[in-house]
């Protein structure tokens, strides 16, 4: 599981699932390039890994030109990256009776086309250590993979998350460059708890209770990606790992 020598690009690294992998990796041995648009939050999460290899980029992920400037400042300062993931992402709990456009096309914005486009200039030469073992790891949902009522945008944008870890593993493998994704169930998050506020307490019990181990905690997520960074997973590409505490077992 040791992350010695591997520099990370880590999306929505400024809380949640993102400052919780960004702490373990640094403990782990890994450099470390923060992406967030939340500069305070980024310093906060930087404050708790080591800081003389932790590089903190404010950044739209939705922003081609923003991604190529942050690797490109990001690998300045530790070297060429061999690993990403793409934690950043937002909810939606919508009806599709409301659901408008705009409203799907922001959720597949941040969730889906920010992954294409993270993966896209890591997976460039220039950016990527190619002498090393290269590891990408995408975050999707137990919602990418079962259905939900008022869940449509965020289902499609994770279910999106699906197939861009296959068709890329097959694409980039001849760059020795692994893609693998967590599809994680319900996690303790500061979004979570922003989407739980529209449930009453009897239906979030119910979501917890839809888990056979209970809610998540952001380390179950963040140990299970940081195996997948590791050379601990080498022969794993195009795997979905489902870290859900039984939600998908039932």
């Amino acid at each position: 599981m040791s992350l010695v020598g591997k520099k990370i690009v880590i999306s929505g690294g400024a809380s949640g699932i993102g400052r919780e992998l960004a702490i373990l990796a640094s403990k782990l041995g890994a450099g470390i390039l923060l992406l967030d648009i939340n500069e305070e939050g980024l310093q906060q999460t930087a404050a708790e890994c080591r800081s003389t290899d932790v590089v903190c980029k404010v950044c739209d992920v939705t922003d081609e030109a923003q991604i190529e400037a942050a690797f490109q400042e990001g690998t300045a300062f530790l070297g060429k990256l061999s690993g990403l993931v793409h934690c950043a992402g937002i909810p939606s709990i919508v009806p599709l009776r409301v659901l408008g456009t705009e409203d799907f096309e922001r959720v597949n914005r941040v969730n889906t086309e920010a992954a294409m486009l993270l993966v896209k200039y890591f997976s460039k030469k220039k950016f990527h250590h190619a002498e090393q073992r290269c590891s990408i790891v995408l975050i999707s949902s137990v919602y990418g993979l079962v259905g939900s009522a008022s869940n449509l945008a965020y289902a499609v944008s994770k279910a999106g998350i699906l197939g861009l870890t296959k068709a890329a593993a097959v694409e980039l493998a001849r760059k020795n460059i692994r893609v693998n994704c967590v599809a994680p169930g319900f996690i303790k998050t500061n979004m979570a708890e922003e989407v739980s506020e529209k449930f009453d307490p009897a239906y979030e019990k119910k979501i917890g209770s839809m888990h056979l181990l209970g809610w998540g905690e952001p380390i179950d997520i963040a140990n299970a990606i940081a195996f997948l960074l590791s050379d601990a997973s080498k022969w794993m590409t195009g795997s979905v790992l489902r870290v859900d505490g039984g939600f998908t077992a039932q």
